[in-house]
């Protein structure tokens, strides 16, 4: 907890030297995915979940001052590419892309469940950016789901799979399903990290 009668700044994340987010990356618009924005009436098609968490650093602190941006697909399975801007099952509701900025290490998202892409199982692909990392990406999933047991990122990590799932923490009183899923950076745990992801 800070003194409140000092000026002083909390450190940063170890010795590093950025990069350091200026205010307009934190835009409420693109924490909850629900909306297309906050003055349309329109929403998104598809259960509405919330995803809970932490990131942490090698030292199992938080990692404040980090940056997440979210990537995935609509209740349907569906990316929002230029590729896929006329196809039958786009949400004209739903881009699928989201961005949070967390001063503390700890963040809340909302947004829908994305459906199964074709061979694969619901995910959402994290990109993370904070103090000493240009990024780093990983792929989210969910623990009630029969995909899990054949999608090629998971069978890929063998034994390191369990820590890419999500676990189902109860639902919101609006009917929300929240899901647990907390990233470590480095060390002991270490969330497996790709060099990239497109889905």
């Amino acid at each position: 907890m800070s003194d409140p009668a000092s000026n002083l700044l909390p450190a940063t994340n170890e010795d590093t030297c950025g990069p350091y987010f200026p205010i307009y990356f934190a835009d409420p618009a693109l924490e909850d995915l629900t909306q297309v924005d906050p003055g349309l009436v329109g929403q998104a098609t598809g259960t509405p979940i919330i995803l809970r968490g932490r990131i942490l650093d090698r030292h199992g602190e938080l990692a404040h001052g980090t940056l997440l941006e979210f990537w995935q697909a609509n209740a349907k399975g569906v990316y929002r590419t230029p590729e896929t801007q006329r196809h039958d099952d786009i949400d004209p509701w739903f881009h699928g892309y989201g961005r949070l900025r967390t001063a503390d290490g700890t963040y809340t998202f909302k947004t829908i469940m994305p459906g199964a892409a074709e061979g694969r199982a619901p995910n959402i692909t994290i990109t993370i950016f904070s103090d000493g990392i240009s990024r780093i990406v990983t792929q989210m999933f969910f623990n009630d789901q029969a995909g899990n047991n054949t999608d090629p990122v998971l069978q890929a990590v063998g034994d390191d799979a369990h820590k890419l799932i999500a676990r189902h923490d109860g639902r919101t009183a609006s009917g929300a399903e929240v899901y647990v899923f907390d990233i470590i950076m480095a060390g002991d745990g270490e969330t497996p990290f790709f060099d990239d992801l497109e889905s």
